[in-house]
């Protein structure tokens, strides 16, 4: 029952977590007008509501989006990809995570992340069964043992290839919003030369879902 609810509690507020995790913070409308906007009009032109948006204090450039559905969907950008994209580069961006969102990518990533980290929980808790001269319980360490080691990489090895496949839509469904798929061409050329992002170290799990990746050197 304990994980049970702790699954339950993981998908629920699985979204905040990974936020906080990244240090990421809610910014207002009257700081941040010009994003607002962007993010407004491409919600009209999507058809979904408004995602709130968060910044990530950093001068790396990257964003992902977050959330169970779109009534509550996030998007997350950092202070160096507000800067140093163009206007129409960070449309492209903005437009691409609101693809993950129309496409409802975000709930699938956050019921993956969570039922990942529920099976490597599931496989720490059977390892520590002390077995001692108990044959049930070695039995049951070397189940868990399996669970962790084979289990939780497999299901991360099936998280990347449904990712993969993710991005190629959202990328699709961006440039339809936009109708401007060079913009975003030239934003992930300008986001692979730098998207690292220290805080994202701290959390592994989350780190597919930005749109590039947040530990590579």
């Amino acid at each position: 029952s304990v994980l049970f609810f702790w699954t339950l509690i993981s998908y629920r507020y699985g979204a905040n977590m990974i936020l906080s995790f990244v240090g990421a913070k809610p910014v207002e409308r009257s700081t941040h007008f010009e994003i607002y906007n962007l993010v407004e009009n491409l919600a009209i032109t999507a058809g979904l509501p408004n995602p709130k948006v968060y910044i990530i204090d950093d001068e790396s450039l990257n964003a992902f989006a977050t959330g169970r559905n779109p009534k509550n969907g996030v998007i997350c950008l950092t202070t160096g990809i507000l800067k140093r994209l163009n206007k129409q580069e960070l449309e492209a961006v903005i437009a691409h995570e609101m693809g993950h969102i129309a496409n409802y990518d975000i709930r699938l990533e956050l019921i993956l992340v969570t039922v990942i980290g529920l099976v490597s929980m599931i496989g720490e808790i059977l390892i520590r069964v002390r077995s001692g001269s108990d044959k049930k319980g070695g039995n049951i360490a070397l189940v868990g043992l399996f669970i962790y080691l084979i289990g939780a990489p497999l299901l991360r090895l099936i998280r990347l290839a449904l990712s993969r496949n993710r991005e190629f839509l959202a990328d699709a469904t961006g440039a339809f919003y936009t109708r401007d798929p060079q913009a975003l061409a030239s934003a992930l050329q300008n986001i692979s030369k730098d998207s690292r992002i220290e805080s994202a170290d701290t959390f592994s799990s989350a780190a597919h879902l930005f749109i590039a990746d947040p530990k590579a050197p």
